[in-house]
């Protein structure tokens, strides 16, 4: 009997009401006509989904639902037996589904419309409209190759996206699953928002912008990912990057080889890493949040990352010589790395030598006074008095490195080395720049209404940028083509590629007075000017926390005094201090607490901070009757010495070695 014949016949027998035939019927009627009871061709429907390519409603498969929600990801299905059927652009699906076709869309491909349902690529591509533009600061979501929302049990396979916005989103999904998907060139290769116990496995997600990127998603499993060469086009170039994620287990991926991080956790809490390789990314992992566990605590084995340098001396394929620490504020380490990729399956058990580092040892440290007659002067935190380094600067800034200062005055550049003394200059095209450290270690940054230059200081190299704003502030980021500018419109994104961009302005609450980026790169802590002076700056009374991967203000802390434009963050990123007239604020960066307000350490007005990178002191550059260096113990904010200064200090910072 012909296939479409039998399909409406079976059609109308449902039609048909249960008192005028039973069920056996129907089923020996189906079986004659050599149908599967429960199949039927998709039609036409307008329930909702992107619109097709013909303008018309989005098709709708009008087969019988699966079951509802599941209470766990399921397991992947065995390929299905029912018959592939072709889709079009757009089509919603309300039962589980084969494809039969490739298609190129210019929105959306497929819309999951029903819970419990699989969608099976069956190896076919979804091919989109190119990624789309930036959508700053919402994610791009103008077409997607998979989209399944507010879903639960649906499961996505067995095929390949492209060039859409996005490859595969989870929107509000639960005990879903994503699995043996490649998908390429878009903005986010896999997208996980607000989606909680689902699992991603298997999947080859490349040289997309962002790779797999979950955000406030908990309780997920990732597992088995190929998350490799996710392309430079900031933000992005992650392997993998968490926001707001919780009790996520990511074990058993390959992430390499990713332009920028190969793993970045923001605000990321009691998720647990391990038996992944991680290598060839720049750099490998960033968190900046305690509670996060980078091994197996059961099985005492962790994560293989490219730049360990250790050695395995028993055999176990652990790594003997040291943990491997994970960038961020808090020394966290995985403590049992592997030395070799794939440890975990060449050996079957831990000899466990780890023991937990000790305590380091306290950096020297020394003081750089910039004063407003110029001169750099230099002092251990126990002296009296400073000393002239013989430096000349009107605006300064510390290397990476902790000990090399950049100091420029007109248009020459000193490069002072506090350690041993040395001293180079170079020679700077830019007129009234602020001076700024790149990340790298190696480069300069010198920007001003009247443009921009990037000098490497080992080689003079310069390269230049356009740029017409008089900075308040630069916050140079871990990814070195770009910097955060604060001026009075917000805080620019200024790219430092194809001739200089600033293709962004985060909005903030008001004009950028000062500003300071915690260590592992994740906020930028901004003073909002409210029109006030103090007789040596603007005034403030508010802070935006600036996230630097969602290009967003996302927090803001209001302050009970009116502050000066000055602020400082711990090295462990869990205190900022604020300077005022007479006083300085220590806010708790957990819950926005002011846990110290000191007022009594010193008289005079705070105009610069700077935190000891062993943590133990704060020193306060002062004007007034303690015209000087205060030097304040950070337990409780007080005075432990004044350094004093003949002249006013503007900026200081605190060198070590």
């Amino acid at each position: 009997m012909d296939g479409t014949v039998a399909e409406e016949r079976v059609y109308r027998l449902r039609m048909v009401p249960r008192s005028s035939l039973t069920l056996s019927v129907l089923l020996l009627l189906a079986t004659a006509c050599g149908v599967p009871v429960g199949s039927g061709a998709p039609t036409p429907g307008g329930q909702g989904g992107a619109p097709s390519p013909t303008g018309t409603p989005p098709a709708v498969s009008s087969t019988a639902r699966a079951t509802g929600p599941l209470s766990t990801a399921p397991a992947s299905p065995a390929s299905p037996s029912r018959a592939a059927e072709v889709a079009r652009c757009g089509q919603v699906i309300l039962t589980d589904f084969t494809l039969a076709n490739d298609l190129t869309c210019p929105k959306d491909a497929l819309i999951a419309g029903a819970d419990g349902i699989t969608i099976d690529l069956n190896g076919k591509t979804l091919k989109g409209p190119r990624m789309g533009p930036q959508t700053w600061p919402a994610p791009q979501l103008d077409s997607v190759g998979v989209r399944v929302e507010r879903r639960s049990g649906v499961t996505v396979k067995n095929g390949s996206t492209s060039d859409f916005s996005t490859g595969v989103y989870f929107d509000f999904v639960k005990s879903s699953l994503i699995e043996g998907i490649r998908t390429e060139r878009s903005r986010y290769g896999l997208y996980i928002h607000n989606s909680d116990g689902n699992t991603i496995r298997g999947n080859h997600v490349a040289v997309n912008i962002y790779g797999l990127h979950l955000q406030r998603a908990n309780d997920n499993l990732v597992q088995g990912n190929q998350l490799v060469r996710q392309t430079y086009n900031s933000p992005g170039g992650y392997g993998i990057y968490l926001f707001a994620s919780e009790r996520n287990r990511i074990i058993e991926n390959d992430i390499e080889n990713n332009v920028n991080w190969g793993i970045w956790f923001s605000e990321a809490k009691g998720n647990v890493t391990y038996h992944n390789n991680v290598a060839g990314n720049r750099p490998q992992v960033s968190d900046n949040a305690e509670g996060n566990v980078w091994h197996n605590a059961a099985t005492k084995r962790g994560n293989h990352w490219g730049d360990y340098r250790g050695t395995d001396t028993n055999g176990d394929g652990i790594g003997d010589s040291g943990a491997y620490l994970i960038l961020g504020p808090a020394d966290v380490v995985d403590p049992y790395p592997f030395v070799e990729r794939d440890g975990w399956k060449k050996t079957s058990r831990t000899i466990d030598t780890y023991a937990p580092p000790a305590a380091r040892p306290a950096k020297e440290v020394r003081l750089l006074a910039l004063t407003a007659d110029g001169n750099v002067l230099s002092a251990r935190p126990s002296d009296e008095r400073a000393a002239d380094t013989g430096v000349r600067a009107s605006s300064v800034a510390l290397q990476a490195d902790g000990h090399t200062l950049y100091a420029l005055e007109g248009q020459q550049l000193a490069v002072w080395d506090a350690r041993i003394g040395s001293l180079g200059r170079l020679d700077v095209a830019i007129k009234d720049g602020v001076v700024a450290a790149n990340r790298d270690g190696v480069s300069a940054l010198v920007v001003s209404r009247t443009g921009a230059q990037q000098i490497d200081t080992s080689t003079g190299r310069s390269e230049f940028y356009a740029y017409a704003r008089q900075p308040n502030g630069i916050a140079p980021s871990y990814k070195h083509n770009h910097i955060f500018v604060g001026q009075d419109r917000g805080l620019d994104l200024f790219y430092l590629n194809l001739g200089g961009r600033t293709p962004y302005t985060i909005p903030l609450d008001g004009p950028a007075v000062g500003l300071a980026m915690n260590g592992s790169g994740t906020r930028v802590y901004v003073l909002i000017g409210d029109g006030g002076a103090s007789g040596v700056g603007a005034t403030s009374s508010l802070i935006n926390v600036v996230d630097t991967e969602q290009y967003a203000v996302v927090d803001r802390i209001t302050l009970p005094v009116r502050v000066n434009a000055t602020i400082a963050v711990t090295p462990r990123e869990d205190r900022l201090y604020v300077g005022y007239k007479g006083g300085i604020l220590a806010i708790d960066l957990k819950d926005k607490r002011i846990v110290i307000r000191q007022e009594a350490a010193f008289i005079g007005v705070v105009i610069d901070l700077a935190v000891s990178p062993n943590g133990d002191e704060l020193y306060a550059a002062l004007g007034g009757l303690d015209q000087g260096i205060a030097v304040l113990r950070t337990s409780d904010l007080t005075r432990a010495n004044i350094i004093r200064l003949d002249s006013l200090p503007t900026r200081i910072v605190a060198a070590s070695y």
